[in-house]
């Protein structure tokens, strides 16, 4: 498929984006995985597509709980505790989910303007600044509700 993915590694307290990657969308969206965990996470937090038993190990290793979704395949269909475990960790991912929303609902970016990884990455970086940006206002000065 023609086009572009942005991968965010995103901290899940306050959803600022504490690392982005932007490839073309024939990268598997597990390449780019390890450049987004920084080293300092408590845990790590990922869809389907970013568990491997070697990032498993260099998590374990790292001392950063592997909080990945485990993954069914055609000789190994999930446990029932797997599956429980996947529904805990989808409702901490929902919530990192929203730099996406805001990057598509507010910034206007379904579709990108430009027909180069260069200036499209340029677009998407500048956009996860205005985003922190954003973020971190709403974060250090919380509107206060009357009383």
């Amino acid at each position: 498929m023609f086009g572009y993915k942005v991968h965010n590694g995103v901290d899940d307290a306050h959803t600022l984006i504490r690392r982005m990657d932007f490839t073309d969308a024939s990268v598997t969206d597990t390449e780019p995985a390890d450049g987004l965990i920084i080293g300092d996470e408590k845990a790590a937090y990922g869809d389907q597509a970013y568990y491997t038993h070697a990032r498993h190990a260099r998590l374990k290793q790292a001392s950063i709980k592997d909080r990945l979704m485990h993954r069914a395949n055609k000789h190994h269909p999930l446990t029932p505790r797997q599956k429980q475990r996947n529904r805990l960790i989808s409702k901490v991912r929902a919530a990192v989910e929203r730099p996406f929303a805001v990057f598509k609902q507010r910034y206007g970016m379904r579709r990108l303007r430009f027909f180069n990884l260069a200036t499209n990455r340029t677009q998407c970086m500048l956009a996860g600044c205005g985003y922190n940006l954003q973020r971190a206002a709403a974060v250090l000065f919380p509107k206060r509700k009357p009383a």
